[in-house]
């Protein structure tokens, strides 16, 4: 944000042999007052940092209204002065961490030595401060938008939101009313803030001891959205009253399915949030599903899939934002150059996420192969690609499913790559097709024939001296692909499969 021509980062060097960054003091004052700011060194290797670290969407609109920095008018956006505006205190300093001041942007070596330390700089911070932005119609200022999250977070049910009512007979019904209106439009504030699209806010929200999220002059702890997440899905699948699975259906799908959504994302940040807590934190949990069940950490290709439909104007930061919460060492090893094209970041990248799973197939599966990118091999995803949000659970659980089947018969190659460019891979039999069926019609009246003609199948591979048990038995296998649901719930309406066992046995 400072003007190039400035010498404030001259008069304040950052030795890169060292821990250090640059931190603002936000001078007190009133609402209509300009942002004073007073810029220092700050040394992270010390016992206890006392900065904020400010973790916000840097928005394009520049304000018209300037701030003081150490003397000095510089321009800022919009959305960091009004975050500036309502996170300053009346009477005291506030020492603050913003990445946008506090780094020399034009600076393409320090901006790479600051953005290596990322990761260390948020989880070194007194707290992370959230900013999802302002209202700007007073009135709406008045309400709570986080109220409908907080009634969730108190253990409440459904039908104890304002608009439901429940007579004698338990029949449940749900009318908008003037008190729900205003909960959801502040609700809706925050749930569509662009804060929760972008790829850098994930660390962000992830690698802080304490996160406070901010809209307006509103605050709530981001344990406190994990609790209402949590609370709410035990409401509705977890418990063995299934105490709110009326109110659940008569609440309006308009309703119904951005506050899912919301949820989901909540639940995709507490997933990885996990890792970096203290076994004894009280929203700790070794349950949360895991997408690579066989191995005990979270590999960075899960990583980047799960946060794959968030945006960052840098297309190489869809790498260098989530570096920070990589748990192998040759993914945190890798330095961020802001000078490399992007096709080789992208090659680099993904070859480290083939080395950190010892080239399993699965860190494969994915949209975002055979780009149209002719200078990126097929091999290597277009990881710039925006992946629907709805799409991305889904490409998660068909990472889950397959780790069920016999892919490469439950063998890791060997990485192999000759030109640059080029990646061996070498194949292994897993099995032999003993015999193969007719082409299947499908139209409504051929199921009975084609259950038929599968049964002659099992009964062609059992052969005569199969009982009818053992044929059922083979039967079923074959048409729940050896899987069945292990009755534990997973998440959300999902649920948990395992590989069939020779103890379990078909429905009669």
């Amino acid at each position: 944000m400072v003007l190039a021509g400035s010498n404030l980062y001259a008069a304040h060097p950052l030795d890169p042999t060292k821990q250090n960054i640059r931190t603002l003091l936000l001078c007190p004052g009133t609402d209509g007052q300009q942002i004073f700011l007073e810029i220092q060194v700050t040394d992270l290797d010390v016992p206890s940092p006392d900065y904020i670290a400010l973790s916000y969407v840097w928005g394009v609109s520049i304000a018209l209204e300037k701030v003081s920095l150490a003397g000095q008018e510089i321009p800022v956006t919009e959305n960091l002065l009004s975050c500036l505006r309502h996170l300053r205190h009346r009477d005291d300093a506030l020492k603050i961490w913003v990445d946008a001041i506090c780094i020399n942007q034009n600076d393409l070596e320090e901006k790479s030595n600051q953005v290596a330390m990322m990761g260390y700089i948020y989880s070194r911070c007194l707290a992370v401060y959230c900013w999802l932005g302002a209202p700007t119609d007073p009135m709406a200022a008045e309400v709570d938008p986080f109220q409908i999250l907080r009634h969730f977070a108190e253990d409440k049910h459904y039908h104890q939101l304002p608009g439901f009512s429940v007579d004698e007979e338990t029949f449940v019904r749900f009318e908008e009313n003037h008190e729900f209106t205003s909960n959801w439009r502040g609700f809706l504030a925050v749930a569509e803030s662009p804060y929760w699209t972008r790829s850098w806010t994930v660390q962000e929200l992830i690698l802080p001891n304490a996160s406070v999220v901010c809209y307006g002059y509103w605050r709530i702890s981001f344990e406190t959205l994990i609790l209402a997440r949590r609370l709410r899905n035990a409401h509705l699948w977890h418990r063995e009253d299934h105490c709110c699975d009326k109110s659940y259906q008569a609440f309006p799908a308009s309703f119904k399915k951005p506050f899912d959504i919301f949820l989901g994302q909540v639940e995709w940040i507490e997933r990885f949030r996990q890792i970096h807590l203290p076994e004894d934190h009280p929203l700790s949990s070794k349950g949360q599903p895991r997408t690579y069940p066989d191995i005990d950490y979270r590999p960075f290709s899960e990583l980047q899939v799960t946060f794959s439909h968030r945006l960052c104007s840098e297309p190489r930061d869809k790498v260098f934002s989530l570096l920070a919460m990589a748990e192998t060492a040759n993914l945190r090893n890798y330095r961020p150059d802001y000078t490399k094209d992007l096709n080789t970041t992208y090659q680099e990248a993904f070859q480290l996420m083939l080395e950190e799973l010892e080239n399993d197939f699965r860190c494969m599966i994915g949209p975002t192969f055979a780009s149209q990118n002719p200078r990126l091999p097929s091999w290597v995803p277009d990881l710039s690609h925006h992946t629907p949000i709805g799409d991305v659970e889904f490409i998660l659980r068909r990472i889950l499913l397959s780790s069920l089947y016999k892919a490469s018969d439950k063998q890791i190659g060997t990485f192999g790559q000759g030109h640059a460019s080029e990646l061996h891979v070498a194949g292994f039999q897993a099995d032999t097709v003993a015999t193969i069926g007719p082409l299947l019609e499908l139209d409504s009246t051929s199921l009975p024939r084609v259950l038929a003609d599968w049964r002659a199948l099992c009964e062609n591979v059992m052969g005569s001296s199969a009982d009818n048990d053992a044929i059922r038995t083979l039967m079923s296998r074959v048409m729940c692909a050896s899987t069945v649901d292990d009755g534990t719930p997973l998440y959300g309406h999902y649920r948990g499969w395992r590989r069939y066992r020779a103890t379990d046995t078909p429905s009669p």
